[in-house]
């Protein structure tokens, strides 16, 4: 009877010990968010009607101004400030790259005006060079795959439904108000997906 206690609390200890590892590599395996910072190198494919591009975008600056160099494998290149009052306020979106001299886009970030009023149920935006405004609205948290420093994790982020039946533009955003980060956009220009993140 003692050696069959004692085989239990074995079989019962080994049990915890297997789930403790399970949790700890699930956790290693997620994170809530991403450590944006200079020097981190974003990867996103660029979507138009008829063709797709990878472009890669390397951070400058986050503070007190965010800029980015991009360059694709076309030899294409740029450079993109999003003003201070753009990322505080700015209800302009772009689901392309283009000149931007006022810095007046949110490119591949959502102001925290807009992130504040999407976490509250919707937000309103034009995009690119538009003057129609969409509407979008909060369609749950969700967790979205990407490669981080070279490894698939799961990322949280707020899925931005069309306000519309009839549909419109969509997008995932980073579940952070600090850095509200569009992760994939799909419009009916075109749009983008990030695929890696070299922090």
């Amino acid at each position: 009877m003692k050696n069959f206690s004692i085989s239990k609390i074995i079989a019962a200890t080994l049990g915890a010990v297997i789930v403790v590892l399970a949790i700890a590599f699930t956790l290693q395996a997620q994170t809530s968010t991403l450590n944006v910072k200079p020097g981190s190198r974003i990867t996103y494919t660029m979507q138009s009607s008829s063709s797709a591009q990878e472009v890669n975008v390397i951070v400058n600056t986050l503070v007190p101004t965010i800029s980015f160099k991009w360059n694709s494998p076309d030899n294409q290149y740029g450079k993109v400030i999003m003003s201070n009052e753009a990322f505080a306020n700015g209800k302009k979106l772009a689901s392309m790259l283009f000149d931007d001299p006022n810095g007046d886009f949110g490119f591949f970030w959502l102001s925290q005006n807009m992130f504040n009023e999407l976490s509250q149920g919707k937000t309103t935006f034009t995009l690119n060079n538009g003057v129609k405004v969409s509407g979008v609205q909060n369609g749950g948290i969700e967790q979205i795959q990407i490669k981080v420093n070279g490894v698939m994790k799961s990322v949280s982020v707020i899925h931005a439904k069309p306000v519309l039946p009839t549909g419109g533009e969509e997008f995932f955003v980073l579940n952070d108000p600090k850095n509200p980060l569009i992760i994939r956009m799909k419009t009916s220009e075109g749009g983008f997906s990030l695929t890696s993140i070299t922090e």
